[in-house]
């Protein structure tokens, strides 16, 4: 086993000659190395540099394993991945592809009406999808993540990890040189970015130019006001909670306060830069996802930095929760015709050995227990319940296909200056508020 985690992190180091290897083997009828006949086992994924090079370490590591095997690994950025997934699962040219994107199984509750469930599940109903059950790799997984993913008590998925979301990157060194402790609460907070301020350091930095990413607080603020998120969901659809109400004003009106702490023209940066800015010191805090730790460690190997709870309530308790997402998934579709041979390669990666070093490459969260993480990640498994995963609000709220723009995904930080216009945050609430209702009301 020593053995085999040895050639991974080799792979993982030389992952440009991986490529060559990769290029250099052929598909064909001819009989390969050893008598085995070729093959092309093809993999399509999201583009994502660090779990790129994490699976092209596992592909070198299979074609080693397995003489005249090619295993072709392409990927789609955005919107487009799914679109060309879809055209190539109708093309029956996929063996391993991402089953749920996000989110594993999530039905829509009894209280959710009137809406299509995810692409995942129209996809299980429909059997597009490989049984994996027992398959007896999924051993490796936590239970409690691979019952996240499972569809009437089958398996079809094997998860690829977690990302926390809603936390806060901090320059550990920053921090220590002005005599601050960790915010725990609102209150505290505003006196690091105070102090901050006072010294001439940005308190926060975000890249606004692709927006997604000044949503970041939003879902910290929303862990931490509303820790019970699905409750607030049926409250939504339920009518029991209004956009409106005081602790909603309240959220947005944070999420406007750390936008105007934040970098100047922040709304212009991209967010490729962000990391090594950060990490450069142009601010002292970072709001973002678990999977810019590697980013942020490539940029400067050296820099140090930890990772906390956005605190957004004025009570302690309820701050001490970082949620995440479960994060991609694997699957066979069903019209592969290198089954056995996919299920080779998801056994490969499901190895404890191989897992580690792929997630120590991606910088996400383990989906399998007794995996020794990086610095970073150990530190806040004190934020994390016993099974690894609190779920986000992107995994918990379900939108209404008929709500009107400023409630298609609430709370609507894309619209809050300088990202977008509004700086008053009663205005925003209602107009949100008013096109949710929208969507009630178009209800059958």
């Amino acid at each position: 086993m020593k053995r085999t985690r040895r050639r991974v992190v080799a792979a993982l180091a030389l992952v440009s000659a991986t490529s060559l290897v990769a290029s250099a083997c052929s598909s064909g009828s001819e009989g390969g190395e050893g008598g085995e006949e070729e093959a092309t086992l093809r993999i399509f994924v999201h583009a994502n540099p660090p779990t790129d090079a994490g699976f092209e370490a596992i592909n070198a590591m299979f074609e080693e394993q397995h003489p005249g095997v090619t295993v072709e690994l392409t990927t789609a950025q955005g919107a487009d991945f799914f679109t060309v997934r879809n055209t190539r699962l109708t093309a029956e040219n996929v063996d391993i592809t991402e089953g749920s994107s996000s989110g594993g199984t999530r039905l829509l509750p009894d209280w959710v009406q009137d809406q299509t469930e995810s692409d995942w599940v129209v996809g299980l109903q429909a059997g597009t999808w490989v049984d994996l059950t027992d398959q007896p790799f999924l051993d490796n997984f936590s239970p409690e993540i691979m019952e996240a993913y499972e569809y009437e008590g089958r398996s079809y998925a094997v998860p690829t990890g977690t990302s926390l979301v809603g936390g806060v990157y901090y320059n550990t060194a920053l921090f220590e040189e002005h005599g601050l402790e960790l915010p725990t609460t609102w209150d505290e907070l505003l006196h690091v970015i105070d102090v901050f301020e006072a010294a001439g350091v940005a308190p926060f930095i975000m890249g606004g130019k692709d927006v997604w990413p000044a949503g970041a607080p939003m879902y910290g603020l929303v862990q931490s006001l509303f820790p019970d998120s699905a409750a607030l969901d049926q409250g939504l659809w339920e009518g029991d909670v209004q956009l409106t109400d005081p602790e909603v004003v309240t959220l947005m009106e944070r999420l406007a306060t750390i936008y105007a702490h934040t970098y100047p023209q922040w709304e212009g940066i991209d967010y490729s830069s962000v990391p090594a800015r950060f990490a450069a010191g142009d601010a002292a805090m970072m709001p973002d996802g678990g999977w810019s730790i590697p980013a942020i460690q490539e940029a400067d190997p050296d820099f140090e930095f930890g990772y906390f709870p956005l605190p957004g309530s004025d009570n302690a308790a309820d701050n001490d929760t970082i949620a995440g997402k479960l994060e991609f998934s694997l699957s066979i579709p069903t019209s592969s015709d290198n089954q056995e041979l996919a299920m080779e390669w998801l056994a490969l990666y499901s190895d404890p050995e191989v897992y580690s070093d792929f997630i120590v490459a991606s910088g996400f969260g383990t989906a399998q227990p007794d995996v020794e993480l990086g610095p970073v990640l150990q530190g806040v498994q004190q934020y994390l319940p016993e099974g690894g995963f609190t779920p986000s609000w992107d995994q918990v709220f379900h939108g209404n296909r008929y709500a009107g723009p400023l409630a298609a995904n609430p709370f609507a930080f894309d619209n809050v200056a300088p990202v977008g216009t509004y700086t008053d945050m009663a205005e925003l609430t209602a107009r949100m508020n008013d096109d949710w209702q929208v969507g009630l009301d178009s209800l059958p």
